[in-house]
């Protein structure tokens, strides 16, 4: 696992991309306020990729949506 954390302003974006069982990457994204603690993030599945790379970059366009549009 790899992860990121994206912020801007008082929110957090926490990307991180999983490998499955048939080697393809499941690109996540987690969300919270800065001042929540981990347990509320909320978490956005962001897709399936056949690389780590591609994977990471679909999580971190993910998370720049949501903080761009406050999805919390």
């Amino acid at each position: 696992m790899t992860d990121r954390i994206l912020q801007s302003g008082t929110h957090i974006a926490r990307i991180t991309a999983v490998q499955m069982p048939d080697d393809t990457y499941e690109a996540q994204v987690f969300v919270r306020l800065v001042r929540e603690p981990e347990i509320a993030e909320t978490y956005i599945p962001a897709g399936i990729f056949p690389t780590l790379d591609e994977a990471m970059q679909g999580a971190q366009s993910r998370a720049q949506r949501a903080l761009d549009e406050k999805e919390f």
